[in-house]
């Protein structure tokens, strides 16, 4: 079989397991392992949440929604197998010294889409506001439908 067959076959099989490179144990397993598709990111964005919305750049992603003052809903093209998924993110509003965190309220987590607040945190009264976001990134982990 050519290297290209060998990874079609890979593809099609659904779920793949990938064997490190540890050599052959006692026990006749080839060390540690991981799974192709579980341990991928499913869907990503990079998005401007200051002013008009958009999108940077992204993937899996049909689209987000300004739902008022730092209050963000990402749609995914395809949906999570449910709402018991993995959500990164990372925001950062250029031009202020303070911070920008997600806001202890994530609004809703569903199979389709995941709608948060970002707030900025003033060092100097500890306080938290709801935040327009200059840059935001998304990452999701977990099972497609």
């Amino acid at each position: 079989m050519s290297r290209a067959s060998d990874l079609a076959n890979l593809i099609a099989s659904g779920s793949t397991t990938i064997h490190g490179e540890a050599g052959v144990t006692s026990s006749d397993s080839t060390g540690k392992t991981t799974n192709l598709q579980q341990g991928l990111i499913k869907i990503w964005i990079n998005f401007n949440g200051s002013g008009t919305i958009a999108i940077r750049d992204s993937f899996n992603v049909a689209g987000i929604a300004d739902e008022g003052t730092g209050d963000y809903t990402t749609t995914f093209t395809n949906a999570m197998s449910s709402g018991d998924y993995c959500e990164t993110d990372g925001s950062l509003q250029t031009g202020t010294s303070r911070s920008t965190a997600v806001q202890g309220d994530t609004h809703s987590q569903l199979a389709g889409s995941l709608r948060i607040k970002y707030a900025t945190s003033d060092d100097a009264s500890d306080g938290t506001q709801a935040s327009d976001t200059t840059f935001v990134q998304q990452m999701f982990a977990g099972d497609l439908a």
